[in-house]
């Protein structure tokens, strides 16, 4: 299947544009007549995805939206088409009742797009919409149950949502408790260790072996800074470069996803999401291999994203080779073995069994999230006081020891 971009003038005598996929132009040109379209220009896409790329360019006008923003057009969207209102009359309406002024202009750029003749689909791709948002809009136009769709998807999102932010709310804490402990560490390296050191030097009292560390790393923070703060900021903005290219996103990703709890934490999510995504496709009359596709380029996930395009690769060679999807370790073998079967029919839907498996992948995946965050909160907030407790403790030990050696040779 191919996508294709059209031009033409619709019954009302509205010029109209869009994309649709197809076997051949004749296809295109076949069910475009049937639309009612006097059609002008049908030309074939550069790529095979019909959705927006990265680095490609916005429609004009368009502002940055983020994920919860697109959450909220896709709501606003599902209520539309469950009443079977007009999109862009009824985004119009439903953008004077938005309180912030940069996604009530968006959508009012989206409704003036769609009353221009062009379809949700172009509007979304052209507004750097998410791309698992266009693949859905997709399947709901093939499929007729939009509503339906993007409903589902909407309450998964807000889903995830939530998990992620009682994931921060968790992480919140410990992370106050630790910069506050840094501060205070630091304030005694610099200003209080240096009085108590020249005191002790005065009276000649040896020191213990600890107190003379301590000495030692504060002498160094105190007059070694002009080569270490400034490499540490040069080391901050190099990884901040770094973090705009593929590579170091990538690179970032795989530490964060190997980090104990947090990784685990945010790899399940991740899943979950690609799981439910695919699942939706599927159930929704898009090709099992065609929606993997999909489901893969809009996966956040790189290991899951190249994952997906090797498989894709092997399928579109003859070589169906999921091992490039077993090296994840994150499916069941009953999914591998669902691909398996359903690789050398692209044409036709997964069997219903795969949404199943998929749907109760997601949930498990879901659930043993909100176990981990529950479980993340509860140990790792005392032994956050614990760390800080056992680091204050020796700072004060290593300061006062001297100093009871002291009053004894006074007293």
């Amino acid at each position: 299947m191919i996508w294709y971009r059209y031009q033409g003038i619709n019954s009302q005598g509205k010029h109209v544009s869009g994309r649709i996929q197809a076997a051949d132009r004749d296809e295109v040109a076949s069910r475009l007549q049937d639309q009612g379209l006097k059609i002008a220009r049908i030309e074939e896409e550069e790529s095979a995805l019909a959705f927006s790329m990265p680095g490609v360019s916005a429609s004009a006008g368009s502002q940055k939206l983020s994920s919860r923003d697109y959450s909220v057009i896709s709501d606003h969207l599902s209520d539309l088409t469950r009443a079977r209102l007009p999109l862009s009359t009824g985004l119009e309406a439903v953008s004077y009742e938005i309180e912030s002024p940069r996604l009530r202009s968006a959508v009012q750029n989206l409704a003036s797009q769609l009353d221009a003749g062009n379809d949700l689909e172009t509007v979304l791709a052209d507004s750097r919409a998410p791309r698992e948002l266009c693949a859905l809009v997709h399947a709901g136009t093939r499929s007729g149950k939009m509503s339906e769709i993007l409903a589902d998807y909407v309450a998964h999102t807000r889903q995830i949502s939530e998990m992620k932010n009682q994931l921060l709310m968790a992480l919140s804490y410990p992370l106050i408790l630790m910069a506050f402990a840094m501060l205070m560490f630091l304030s005694i390296m610099l200003w209080i260790l240096p009085a108590f050191e020249s005191i002790y030097r005065e009276f000649g009292i040896e020191l213990p072996g600890m107190t003379l560390r301590l000495f030692e790393l504060s002498l160094f923070l105190r007059t070694q800074w002009w080569w270490y703060l400034p490499t540490g900021l040069l080391l901050a903005g190099c990884y901040l470069l770094l973090m705009k290219t593929e590579r170091g996103q990538i690179w970032s990703q795989k530490i964060i996803y190997r980090l104990p709890l947090i990784g685990g934490l945010l790899s399940g999510l991740s899943v979950s999401r690609f799981s439910h995504l695919l699942a939706l496709l599927v159930d929704n009359q898009v090709p099992f291999l065609e929606a993997l596709k999909m489901t893969g380029e809009s996966s956040s996930n790189y290991e899951i994203r190249n994952a997906c395009r090797r498989f894709s690769e092997s399928v579109s060679s003859g070589q169906a080779e999921i091992a490039s999807l077993e090296s994840l370790k994150i499916f069941p073998a009953t999914f591998l073995q669902t691909l398996a079967s359903q690789s050398g029919t692209t044409s036709h839907q997964g069997p219903r069994y795969s949404v199943e498996i998929l749907n109760a992948l997601s949930d498990m995946l879901n659930s043993q999230t909100r176990v981990r965050i529950t479980f993340f909160s509860s140990v790792v907030e005392p032994m956050v006081i614990i760390f800080c407790g056992i680091l204050m403790g020796f700072l004060f030990i290593a300061m006062l020891a001297p100093l009871i050696q002291l009053l004894n040779l006074l007293y």
